[in-house]
């Protein structure tokens, strides 16, 4: 019984604040900063733009055609990108794939390890939108250009590409544009939250030399261009670095905002204002 009511004491005391404008619970709010608006549009608006461009290629197969020898002349291809064109490499398309995972999972490791469990929530936000966002731009856009990859023109190319369609889906580098996201995005959170620290400037040249990289064996594995590699790498930057940097930007402040769930004896409510 005692506990009981010591319990119940406890609860008349506690109030949960369930949502509000700013999401003052959730980290210092410092350097970055998470409202209902803005994450319900980028998060929103991200997951939408990923959701399009998984199901136009994986479920309605939107330029997933299978090769029926219907391949460009090679004289159509631009005069540079001809020039680091090369035959299919298993072996680096294995390598450029466990990278991928790699680098997409360093920046979990690197804030879990030097932020403050507060600031989790927030980062973990970001990083989600800027990853969403890069994935459905990549997505929409290899099925909107019909581009057949390098190594369609040497012998050796991948069966399982052949039949899946993946053989017309050079345009851009998917695996570029998650790595160079990750880079930016990394490197711009770390900066912000070690302004005088000389870490920084290592954490950048190590994340953006690891996803070029990337981008250069993705060619040398005759999976794409150099043009492919180059666009991949602006979409990812663009979305690593823009979305952090959007949420530095403080909202107005709103007082008295946001609905409001109360426990106690005598029962459990809500409030709202406006």
């Amino acid at each position: 019984m005692k506990r009981i009511i010591l319990l119940l004491l406890f609860l008349s005391a506690f109030t949960v604040k369930v949502f509000s404008g700013t999401f003052k619970l959730l980290g210092s709010q410092e350097l970055f900063h998470l409202t209902f608006e803005r994450e319900a549009l980028m998060l929103g608006g991200g997951a939408a733009v990923a959701g399009t461009g998984f199901t136009l290629k994986n479920i309605l197969k939107i330029n997933q055609d299978e090769f029926k020898g219907d391949l460009k002349a090679k004289n159509t291809i631009p005069m540079f990108d001809q020039i680091f064109m090369t035959s299919y490499s298993k072996g680096l398309e294995v390598t450029c794939d466990i990278a991928r995972i790699g680098m997409l999972a360093a920046p979990v490791a690197l804030f879990g390890f030097t932020l403050p469990k507060e600031e989790w929530f927030t980062i973990g936000t970001m990083y989600a939108e800027s990853i969403l966002w890069t994935y459905g731009l990549t997505e929409i856009l290899k099925v909107c250009v019909d581009r057949a990859r390098p190594y369609m023109y040497y012998d050796g190319a991948p069966s399982k590409a052949l039949e899946n369609g993946d053989w017309n889906n050079s345009f851009p580098s998917g695996h570029t544009s998650m790595c160079f996201a990750a880079a930016a995005f990394s490197s711009y959170v770390y900066a912000m939250y070690n302004p005088d620290n000389n870490m920084k400037w290592v954490i950048t040249g190590a994340s953006f030399g690891l996803a070029a990289t990337v981008g250069a064996l993705r060619i040398a594995g005759g999976a794409h261009y150099f043009t492919d590699v180059f666009t991949g790498a602006l979409i990812g930057t663009v979305s690593g670095f823009i979305i952090p940097w959007i949420h530095t930007i403080q909202p107005r402040p709103k007082k008295n905002r946001g609905l409001e769930a109360v426990v106690s004896p005598a029962g459990f409510y809500f409030t709202l204002r406006k």
